[in-house]
């Protein structure tokens, strides 16, 4: 071992490596391998992903069936390897030191101490020198779903020493804090879990890439809509080859409703293709079948949901779609859970849908390989100072009021882009930090009930609206800075980009109405214009208002709309919309041409044309009646569809794809 250490210390760190492109998305599942698989069930494994038409599969280097005493017994996985080969499967490679997997399915977050850590390093190690000459390996998963959704570190000796470097760091790079007569709420422990993730990953990157400078490297966070404040998009560019997420409807979307499971993965993509920016995205864990012990939601999708959930996954522009899992563990935790066969080994209908849609993209890979979401021209922002904030408030008072819950920044976020997709405009969702404010003119952004705005982002925004921006501002979006510090009080930094000043929040009740029409939750905000027009009005007082400012224009609505229409009625919600973003609704190549909801559209676009997705979540037939630009030639290329003209009738709970030929 000694040896193995002294030559990583001679090597050199290589330059990234190249990322899995392929021609076309791919679709493939998780093979499970456990001791007391023979090399036939091995086999038959992938044989039936192969048969399956998926050319991508991943598994789990379980350390714990590998470790014995001081070395390793890779004979089962040398097994697994040859297979995919012999198959002509791709691989994702995940590390998994060893852990106790009778309780602890999803692997530890962060090494318990620094000689855990060592242990781990060489775990990681092992594996690499053994598996890295495969034919079959792709790509290096670094960990199974990092991210704790907690809001500190637990203690250990590496987490403390670890902590004192960024502190130190974090003293020499200070920047004076505005308003510094004012105290500070101290968001030091959730920012050093940040880092702490951050710097834990960018370690096994690293020591990964030292080994096997040939293939990538890639992570799969979770829980997306609750644990973003965990994740630096912006740092893991700089050492990931490509993104993933694990998408589980048990798990990851208990904020909606069944019905919204596909408007969800589409939102959750386009998180995880923000946070990529230019590097290829997976979505690395996808439900493939039923729950009974484990999950928060008793859950299994029909195979009509299979395909809803794959297209929408390419359309948000995924590389590939890999399903947890094609076979079940045989035990512990998760046993005879998630699997795409059956309890005999046979393929599930599920299965044979996912099949369908695999052949589907065969047939068509060199359209689809030309295909690119249509870039949307208006943009839902957050800001981890907001999710932070809202956190530590529910938990300091713990209610039943959704706009005091943990999870009302992202809960708002999500009703604004329900609200926007009923129109069929999928918009953009980014995080504040990483989004390019100098591309103004032409583009909308909406900050959906963000209750903080950090002092980095005045003057960005305020220099966008002036360079021609739409900027929508709801709910108590500003109402604190990074610290804390109600932004309201003693000078509203924005006042003059968005015309008023905001004189007070008062609870409303659980559901009101603003101006006689917009349905609110709890806090109704008054305005005192300073320049803006007067949108809406409630006992002679403004409650909304719209403001031109430079080039540019802000509507801004105090109180939080998209929490009175989320999960209530969405209709006034998507008038709104409708209305404050008209502009953007209007220049998409494609769109309703009236407002749909349940209907769920995604449009990519190529060399070849245009190919649009639809998913039916009434419980009726319905007909979409489509606006798009130019004259076109459809042509159904999935589902059970008619098309008449640019209206596409599909039944309930169904999808089709259709590509729109330029004449």
């Amino acid at each position: 071992m000694k040896r193995l250490f002294a030559l990583l210390l001679l090597l050199l760190c290589a330059g990234p490596a190249a990322a899995w492109r392929t021609e076309a998305p791919l679709i493939g599942a998780q093979v499970f391998i456990e001791p007391g698989q023979t090399p036939a069930d091995i086999d038959r494994f992938f044989r039936t992903l192969r048969k399956s038409g998926m050319t991508a599969a991943r598994i789990r280097l379980f350390g714990a069936h590998m470790q014995r005493g001081e070395g390793w017994d890779f004979s089962l996985y040398d097994e697994a390897f040859r297979a995919a080969e012999r198959h002509g499967i791709g691989l994702f490679a995940t590390l998994f030191p060893p852990t106790d997997e009778l309780n602890d399915v999803g692997g530890f977050k962060f090494p318990r101490s620094k000689a855990h850590l060592r242990k781990v390093e060489e775990y990681v190690a092992a594996m690499v020198t053994h598996f890295r000459d495969a034919p079959a390996l792709r790509v290096w998963v670094l960990q199974n779903e990092p991210g704790t959704g907690a809001t500190r570190v637990a203690p250990s000796d590496l987490a403390a020493e670890v902590r004192r470097e960024w502190e130190a760091l974090r003293a020499a790079d200070a920047e004076p804090s505005p308003r510094t007569d004012y105290l500070r709420a101290d968001f030091s422990d959730e920012e050093f879990l940040t880092h702490y993730t951050t710097w834990y990953l960018r370690r096994l990157s690293d020591l990964v890439a030292r080994l096997d400078p040939a293939h990538g490297r890639h992570v799969n966070p979770h829980q997306l809509m609750r644990t973003l404040p965990d994740y630096d998009f912006g740092a893991y560019r700089t050492f990931l080859t490509s993104f993933g997420a694990s998408f589980h409807l048990s798990w990851h979307f208990g904020l909606f409703r069944e019905e919204e499971y596909p408007a969800a993965v589409s939102l959750m993509a386009d998180l995880l293709r923000a946070g990529a920016g230019d590097r290829p995205f997976w979505i690395t864990e996808l439900q493939g079948g039923n729950v009974t012990a484990s999950g928060e939601v008793p859950y299994c999708p029909s195979p009509a949901h299979v395909a809803q959930y794959l297209w929408t996954s390419v359309a948000a522009g995924a590389q590939g779609v890999i399903f947890w899992t094609l076979n079940q563990r045989a035990a512990a935790l998760e046993a005879g859970e998630w699997g795409l066969l059956d309890f005999l080994g046979r393929p599930s209908a599920r299965l044979r849908e996912a099949a369908a849609v695999a052949a589907t993209l065969q047939r068509h890979a060199r359209l689809f390989a030309g295909m690119k979401p249509a870039a949307p021209r208006v943009t839902l922002l957050y800001n981890k100072a907001s999710l932070r904030i809202q956190r530590r408030n529910a938990l300091a008072l713990p209610a039943d009021e959704a706009g005091r819950d943990a999870d009302a920044c992202m809960k708002s976020l999500a009703g604004a882009y329900l609200a926007l997709g009923a129109w069929g405009v999928t918009p953009a969702v980014e995080e504040m930090e990483l989004f390019d404010w100098n591309d103004a003119a032409g583009r909308t952004v909406v900050l959906p009930h963000m209750v903080a705005l950090p002092s980095w982002s005045w003057s960005r925004i305020e220099r966008f609206v002036r360079r021609g921006g739409r900027l929508v501002v709801t709910g108590l979006s500003g109402f604190y800075d990074e610290y804390m510090r109600c932004l309201f009080m003693s000078g509203f930094p924005l006042r003059d980009c968005m015309g008023a000043d905001l004189a007070e929040f008062r609870v409303a009740g659980d559901s009101f109405l603003l101006g006689g029409r917009l349905p609110a939750h709890l806090w109704r905000g008054t305005l005192v214009p300073c320049g803006a027009a007067t949108l809406l009005s409630d006992d002679g007082e403004p409650v909304a208002v719209r403001n031109r400012y430079g080039r540019g224009e802000v509507v801004w609505v105090p109180s939080p709309i998209e929490l009175g229409g989320f999960h209530r009625d969405m209709g006034p919600l998507t008038d709104f919309y409708g209305e404050a973003c008209r502009e953007a609704l209007d220049t998409a190549p494609v769109a309703f041409r009236r407002a749909m909801p349940g209907v769920l559209l995604r449009t990519m676009e190529g060399a070849q044309g245009r190919v649009t997705l639809l998913v039916n979540k009434r419980q009726e037939k319905v007909a979409v009646p489509l606006r798009t630009t130019g004259a076109e030639a459809p042509e159904l290329l999935y589902g059970e569809a008619t098309i008449a003209g640019n209206d596409v009738t599909l039944g309930p709970d169904r999808c089709a794809v259709v590509l729109w030929r330029a004449r």
